[in-house]
């Protein structure tokens, strides 16, 4: 199992999910604008959702046969799994950093060390499940 983290295409789903979540984090911010933090994460979250995707597809899994609806249909059932987590976290993390006194940037923190959770997990599932690669459908 750990050869599958020391590997290159581990380094590229980094690379690709760092960019995935800056695009999830950036959305968020300015979904705050106009709606409450927890609206925010919710909405943010199919921002990143929709370019870890296409990022994911064409840079880290470009070698899968199995077809896109089908990809797209369990990457996406991974990643609704996998929500409820960063939305909780998200919601409850930034509760504890204004009781401690971290109110400056206190959303911010809070959502990007939740986006940050699924990394190993999503890594594997997408891999094996989503993007998996000699298909028989």
């Amino acid at each position: 199992m750990l050869k599958h983290f020391l590997s290159r295409q581990f380094a590229g789903f980094l690379l690709v999910g760092a960019s995935a979540a800056l695009l999830h984090w950036l959305a968020r911010i300015l979904l705050s604008l106009v709606m409450s933090y927890p609206w925010a994460v919710f909405w943010a979250y199919g921002v990143g959702m929709a370019s870890a995707f296409v990022l994911n597809s064409y840079y880290v899994f470009p070698a899968s046969d199995k077809p896109v609806e089908k990809q797209a249909r369990d990457f996406f059932i991974i990643n609704a799994a996998f929500f409820p987590v960063v939305w909780l976290v998200s919601i409850q993390l930034n509760k504890v950093l204004m009781r401690v006194g971290v109110a400056r940037y206190s959303e911010e923190i809070a959502h990007a060390l939740a986006i940050s959770l699924p990394v190993l997990g999503t890594f594997l599932l997408y891999k094996f499940i989503a993007f998996r690669e000699n298909y028989h459908g």
